[in-house]
């Protein structure tokens, strides 16, 4: 294969996987005004920034589309194959699917917490409130900071993983104890690309809901690619 063709086939890879990321950001922007509009149904508004962390989770499996974007290590193929791509998505649906049931573990205690007053938790921790899905500062904290560490989580377990694989796949446990070595050695950062991509869904869903489509998918990619660079200068 000459220079120029294997130019262009890797160009051709960026491009489907730009586009790709975009119709995954739009798809989850569409899932969230179709929740939105059904919680203003019900007058349960205040509960759609629990929902809005929850989006957070489908980062890993969005990850997968971005592989394309990078380059391998020197010794590998200069281009990304998709049968890598594949090898990776058992490990992201077994971790997305956990991740599920936290978020919905959380949702669950949020709901009866804070809108259903005559539940049993409510009752334990004695909450009350004087209205159904009334917004309570503690309560838009809580949830930023949940949102944070899903974020947290989703890199470490979720995009790592496959990123090492990619690189030097070590086996699915190798991979994951790589991949909290590597948040070990880089604590602070991997907060802040955090805080980045919570930021980028919390924020715009909550306030400015068109630009999460531009402001997400940014964010994700350029946490992505110095998450790469991060771990090739390791």
């Amino acid at each position: 294969m000459t220079e120029s063709s294997s130019v262009l086939r890797l160009s051709n890879e960026k491009m489907v996987s730009f586009g790709l990321v975009f119709f995954a950001s739009l798809a989850i922007f569409f899932i969230s005004q179709v929740i939105q509009f059904y919680l203003g149904e019900y007058d349960l508004t205040t509960m759609y920034i629990s929902f809005c962390a929850g989006f957070i989770l489908f980062i890993p499996l969005v990850s997968l589309v971005l592989h394309p974007l990078l380059i391998n290590k020197e010794g590998k193929s200069d281009t990304f194959h998709f049968s890598s791509l594949f090898a990776n998505i058992g490990l992201v649906c077994v971790v997305q699917f956990l991740c599920f049931l936290i978020w919905m573990t959380d949702a669950i205690a949020l709901y009866s917490l804070y809108v259903d007053q005559n539940s049993f938790l409510a009752k334990v921790f004695d909450i009350q409130t004087q209205a159904r899905g009334d917004m309570t500062f503690e309560f838009y904290v809580f949830n930023f900071v949940l949102a944070w560490l899903f974020s947290l989580l989703s890199m470490v377990v979720g995009v790592l993983p496959c990123l090492i694989a990619r690189l030097d796949n070590r086996g699915v446990v190798g991979d994951f104890v790589a991949s909290f070595a590597f948040f070990k050695a880089h604590k602070g950062l991997m907060c802040l690309y955090a805080l980045i991509i919570a930021s980028s869904v919390l924020l715009t869903l909550l306030y400015a809901k068109y630009l999460f489509l531009i402001l997400f998918p940014v964010s994700l990619i350029w946490v992505f690619i110095q998450l790469n660079n991060k771990y090739l200068q390791a």
